[in-house]
């Protein structure tokens, strides 16, 4: 079984990404925002509740660019076992982009969950997304939603 999660594809006014460098990353690592999808919750409900519990952006300063319609597909080392005892092989990945429209003091890093914050050029994303596939999944999902 898949969870479902969802990624957030925040720019700028700069057409610069938002990336973040989790507690649990070593600090060169950094990913796209997002998280896992809870019970009875939509998708796009996900996105705007993950941007603001890890950054602390609220909806009306993101303005929705677009979705993709279809998941990536992550396959676990290990098997991970939720809160309700339900294990998952994998992450099916959902893709959310939006505009930024807010400045940066508004963005507050869950300090439980968030070291650091950063703003990367599209050409700069191959120096801070090093996880396997990361880039290349990353960039097609940009691709396909941005144009």
């Amino acid at each position: 079984m898949y969870r479902k999660g969802i990624s957030a594809l925040i720019v700028n006014a700069k057409n610069d990404f938002l990336l973040v460098n989790l507690i649990s990353f070593e600090e060169k690592y950094y990913a796209i925002p997002g998280g896992g999808v809870e019970a009875n919750e939509t998708l796009e409900d996900a996105s705007y509740r993950e941007i603001k519990e890890e950054l602390g952006i609220n909806s009306s300063s993101l303005e929705l660019i677009g979705t993709s319609p279809n998941p990536l597909q992550f396959i676990f080392k290990v098997p991970k076992i939720n809160k309700e005892g339900k294990e998952y092989i994998g992450s099916e990945r959902y893709f959310f982009a939006f505009r930024f429209i807010g400045s940066d003091d508004e963005i507050q890093l869950a300090k439980d969950e968030v070291r650091a914050y950063k703003w990367v050029p599209f050409s700069a994303l191959n120096q801070y997304l090093l996880f396997d596939n990361q880039l290349a999944d990353t960039i097609e999902k940009i691709k396909e939603i941005f144009g």
